[in-house]
């Protein structure tokens, strides 16, 4: 049924989400939001144990209350489709709700015949995925998937570096919520005791050795439909510099807005590449690239960006990262995918849905949108009250996430650079500037 323009869910239409937590967690109310039936699959790694390892905050699980159904994945897709199949629903999509439940999410719908991406090993390994895209000739940084230090060392030759910059990360893509990430190593002995830590945690476990790629990072959103990739934002993290070495604070995620729109045009371009290249056909999706960038000159690091990673997963974040989004552009990842199941239950794949009527990528901003670090306070006790109204006195104040207290209150440990993110948002590129620069340059002392 359609009303309003929009399809209307029938009132067994169910969606299947699996592992959701954080970002997953936005897309199971957004879901509930439209009349649909969540169900969720568990694939085992999300427990309290893993939830505290990673850090995860409480308010980004999904309680029992959260959704219809609650159904553990046992490590056979054709028997979770058949517990699927005993429940009262007509479940019209599958969908991950983390990284842990790509693959998991995948089978499931292969397996009830829903669309979905193919099963493919490239998209699992890093030294794949980059082979696969060099080959199909998408720009890559040069990398080798190294189970020996033997192997590292002759990787590092090769490069000839005159500045030593190494990344290390394991070479299968995590599938769990505390796996390790990637580690920048800027000496060879900080290179030996990287992959001496990778290979203690799993001993048969290959590292992927990478080169360095100095500059800004750039993300691209998607989310697709039989081949056709929507891209929903583009965001760039420029760093910034104290001196000449990188703050140790991470700088501001921003939507990308250029005037002639070419850069934009080239990085959906280079993406969109790499996505066909990997097989990549449903869902959401995010195409990490990263190219030097002088000032705010986008064309020419458009013209120069390789492609770092591919993720079939959300933006991470949760919803905060989605609102301002959905600010900046007028929708999301998260509701162009409610759409795709609405369009699903409704049979209107082949016809004009709101899905379908999005334009290739986002044209102009409603707002310039952006998720600033907030910088660790001088002070070893912050008055919390004192911060939150600092920041929201900023005129582009959207929200402020400061993650999970410690026992004594403090949102501050000895290890974090940054205690959290403020989400900025207006209509004025130099009021977000200046606010910006206002969050980095507070010192949020007692």
């Amino acid at each position: 049924a359609v009303r309003g323009g929009r399809p209307v869910p029938g009132p067994r239409d169910a969606v299947v989400v699996v592992d959701p937590i954080g970002s997953g967690r936005e897309l199971v109310l957004r879901l509930s939001e439209a009349g649909l039936k969540v169900v969720r699959v568990l694939s085992g790694e999300l427990n309290p144990a893993a939830e505290a390892a990673a850090g995860v905050p409480r308010r980004a699980l999904v309680t029992s209350r959260c959704v219809d159904a609650t159904l553990n994945h046992k490590g056979n897709f054709t028997d979770d489709a058949i517990n699927l199949t005993h429940l009262p629903y007509d479940v019209t999509a599958v969908f991950p709700g983390a990284y842990t439940g790509v693959a998991i999410a995948e089978g499931l719908a292969v397996e009830l015949g829903l669309p979905t991406n193919p099963a493919r090993e490239d998209r699992r390994y890093h030294s794949r995925m980059l082979d696969t895209l060099r080959r199909a000739g998408v720009r890559t940084p040069r990398q080798c998937g190294c189970a020996s230090w033997d192997e590292v060392g002759a990787f590092v030759r090769s490069l000839r570096m005159s500045h030593f910059r190494l990344v290390l990360k394991p070479d299968a893509k995590a599938a769990a919520l505390d796996a390790p990430g990637v580690a920048l190593c800027t000496s060879m002995q900080q290179a030996m005791d990287g992959f001496s830590a990778f290979r203690e945690r799993d001993a048969g476990a290959a590292v992927c050795v990478q080169e360095y790629l100095p500059g800004a990072d750039f993300f691209v959103d998607v989310v697709s439909c039989g081949g056709e990739h929507k891209c929903v934002a583009l965001w760039v993290q420029a760093p910034r510099f104290v001196g000449a070495e990188e703050a140790a604070v991470p700088p501001a995620l921003r939507l990308l807005e250029t005037r002639t729109g070419e850069a934009e045009e080239a990085l959906l371009e280079l993406a969109v590449d790499a996505l066909k290249a990997l097989g990549v056909a449903y869902g959401p999706s995010q195409v990490q690239l990263r190219a030097a960038l002088e000032g705010e000159d986008y064309g020419a690091a458009a013209r120069s960006a390789m492609v770092v990673d591919v993720t079939c997963a959300f933006h991470g974040g949760g919803a905060d990262i989605h609102h301002a989004a959905k600010l900046g552009v007028g929708y999301s990842q998260i509701s162009a995918c409610v759409d795709l199941a609405l369009a699903h239950g409704a049979g209107l794949e082949a016809f004009p849905t709101p899905f379908t009527l999005l334009p290739s990528r986002p044209i102009r901003l409603h707002r310039h949108a952006a998720e600033v670090p907030m910088p660790k306070p001088t002070a070893a006790a912050v008055d919390n009250t004192l911060v939150l109204s600092v920041l929201r006195a900023l005129p582009s104040f959207v929200s402020v996430d400061q993650g999970e207290p410690s026992p004594d209150g403090s949102f501050v440990s000895e290890e974090d650079e940054a205690i959290g993110c403020v989400y900025l948002a207006h209509r004025e590129k130099v009021q977000l500037d200046r606010d910006i620069a206002r969050v980095a340059e507070l010192e949020m002392a007692a």
